[in-house]
């Protein structure tokens, strides 16, 4: 379902490879007693650190993935420029500036705000499904988003799919809609892990373990 697997194999293991090398990102696998993937999970504890990371350390073989795949098919090179193009060319806009601003100025005390983390691809075999892994993967990323005192996780769905409620089961809070750069609209989700929650429910999340 991701738009960027329309761009084939070898350019999805060099993003997943990238994904995993990438400072602050989570990356959990659900194996089997043959050591067999059955299920996977990614994610970030820092989504921003996460992508300069993907983008300082693996942003020029992406790029060729992305070009080579797109010469070849140049309808998903269009669907690529419309959809992301300028997204993208903003987003490395926005590095290079605030890569040069930190070189400049000092942080500012105090100017934090929520720490949220999220989750972005949760995905178990179809033949294994309903057998707890998928539970166990969220609730790993979970304890890594306390570990790292996170306020908060955050993922979508897609609207038409059983995964609402399964995260609605354990414990994840329906917070509206949001729409893609392409048009697609997804129903977001977030699970507190601070004590006092955000929205002011005091009440702490329900313990996955």
């Amino acid at each position: 379902m991701e738009f960027l697997s329309r761009y084939g194999q070898a350019f999805m293991r060099t993003y997943y490879e990238a994904w995993v090398e990438a400072p602050q990102g989570i990356a959990l696998a659900a194996v089997d007693e043959h050591d067999i993937v059955v299920g996977a999970l990614l994610g970030a504890i820092d989504p921003a650190a996460h992508t300069r990371g993907m983008v300082r350390q693996h942003g020029v073989k992406l790029g060729a993935r992305l070009a080579v795949q797109a010469l070849g098919q140049p309808t998903l090179a269009r669907d690529l420029i419309v959809t992301r193009g300028r997204r993208y060319v903003r987003g490395l806009a926005r590095l290079v500036t605030a890569w040069s601003r930190r070189r400049r100025e000092p942080p500012i005390a105090g100017t934090r705000g929520p720490a949220v983390g999220e989750i972005t691809h949760v995905a178990v075999q179809p033949d294994r499904q309903g057998l707890g892994i998928g539970r166990a993967l969220v609730d790993a990323a979970v304890t890594a988003g306390r570990n790292a005192d996170l306020d908060e996780l955050v993922l979508v769905t897609p609207p038409d799919l059983a995964a609402g409620t399964f995260y609605e089961r354990l414990g994840w809070l329906a917070s509206g809609e949001v729409t893609s750069q392409s048009g697609e609209v997804f129903r977001r989700y977030r699970f507190p892990l601070a004590t006092n929650d955000p929205e002011g429910s005091t009440r702490p999340p329900p313990d996955l373990d």
